[in-house]
């Protein structure tokens, strides 16, 4: 046997797999020459890093951004059916770890949704009715106050006559109420298309993921950040409902005790405006404080508000804190600028769900890519919210060594 019959011949190199990443690195840019698309795929990953990558991504951003707008009244119905569909899940996966069959539990959410939601539109259209009724007699009221306030500037030496007769004027501020309380009746009217939208979603619940799993392979990367979305955003939103319910069932108390008009009505506004970020509440308890004020006087009016805040800051910095856990991983700013973003790109119904949209585009988006990564880490915890967190590492581990000194005494 000659030396080249006995020496083995080397083995083909193996194919690259394009869906296995190299470990160390879930996603290190693969070697030039490795394939035939390996110099296109490592310039569309150093093209962001240029002005012209940039200019282009921003250019981007923008068109999409004014897409969504033109089609907000579409899209205002899928993202909210899409994030009520997410903060019910919890409640689906308890039933079925409590033993209920896949089939009823879908019949039991799926009542248990139209059952609160015809209540809500009930509730909201009797009062806004009502509450157009009564205008008149606000109009009235009103009138006495702004008279009184008047009054009582022009003995301080200040004249506010051209204000009264303007933009405070009782006619104004009326008109501006009753064009709300329109525009709110219109809205129960629009939200047809997303109860639809949900009542079809909750329906696919357990055979959609199935189904994506099984047609759709992911980079480990992007399905690591649809885990992270999913989890979080579930999360969020199931644990920011039932603490709003908690404090909207303390305002209805505290309306319905110092005699505030239309108390159901102002709690379900309270509910709903809980999910919008750092204005939320302000607006929630501006028209009561009105209502009061006008009904029943000014302190009447200063005390409501005033248990309202006391109760609201107890729930909102001891309550939720301890419940929600970790936060959801965006500065105080972010938070604010995306507030802004998305009231402007899906009007009032991106307020509502202006962080669930956030977190849909840093953990779905930016975190998925080594380019945009830097981004995402600027859209977190800022300085203050990471001193708070290490204070509470730190009490956690004190009552842990706590415990174990405790445990270790006792033996």
């Amino acid at each position: 046997m000659s030396p080249e019959e006995a020496t083995p011949s080397p083995a083909p190199p193996a194919e690259p797999d394009p869906d296995q990443q190299p470990a160390g690195d879930a996603e290190a840019p693969p070697t030039v020459g490795t394939g035939p698309t390996a110099g296109v795929l490592e310039r569309s990953r150093s093209l962001i890093g240029t002005p012209t990558g940039l200019l282009l991504a921003l250019a981007g951003v923008v068109i999409i951004l004014y897409g969504m707008r033109y089609a907000a009244g579409i899209l205002n119905s899928i993202f909210l059916a899409l994030f009520v569909v997410m903060g019910i899940t919890p409640l689906i996966h308890w039933l079925r770890r409590k033993g209920l069959a896949p089939w009823a539990t879908l019949v039991v959410v799926l009542v248990l949704f139209v059952v609160i939601i015809l209540l809500f539109l009930a509730v909201m259209a009797a009062s806004l009715t009502q509450l157009d009724d009564k205008l008149p007699v606000y109009k009235e009221n009103l009138s006495q106050v702004t008279a009184d306030a008047r009054a009582w500037f022009d003995d301080q030496g200040i004249d506010i006559s051209g204000l009264v007769s303007g933009a405070l004027s009782p006619t104004s501020l009326i008109d501006i109420a009753a064009g709300l309380i329109k525009g709110g009746i219109n809205a129960l009217t629009n939200i047809g298309l997303m109860i639809f939208i949900v009542l079809f979603m909750i329906s696919e619940t357990f055979s959609f993921p199935r189904k994506f799993t099984d047609n759709v392979k992911m980079n480990p990367r992007v399905r690591q950040s649809f885990e992270r979305f999913s989890g979080t955003v579930r999360t969020y939103l199931f644990t920011k409902a039932w603490l709003s319910a908690i404090m909207t069932v303390i305002v209805a108390i505290i309306y319905y005790a110092f005699g505030v008009d239309f108390a159901l009505l102002w709690a379900l506004i309270f509910f709903v405006f809980s999910f919008i970020p750092n204005i939320g509440f302000v607006l929630a308890v501006i028209p009561p404080f009105f209502v009061a004020l006008l009904e029943s006087g000014f302190w009447t009016a200063f005390v409501v508000i005033i248990l309202v805040i006391v109760f609201n800051t107890i729930v909102d910095n001891v309550i939720s804190p301890r419940v929600m856990g970790q936060s959801v991983g965006l500065s105080s700013l972010v938070v604010f600028l995306s507030l802004i973003l998305w009231a402007w790109v899906l009007g009032g119904v991106g307020a509502l769900i202006a962080v669930p949209m956030t977190l849909m585009v840093k953990l779905l988006f930016l975190d998925s890519y080594e380019s945009t990564r830097p981004i995402s880490q600027f859209m977190e915890t800022g300085i203050l919210d990471e001193h708070r967190k290490r204070r509470r590492r730190r009490k956690q581990e004190k009552e842990a060594a706590a415990g174990v000194g405790a445990s270790g005494n006792s033996d």
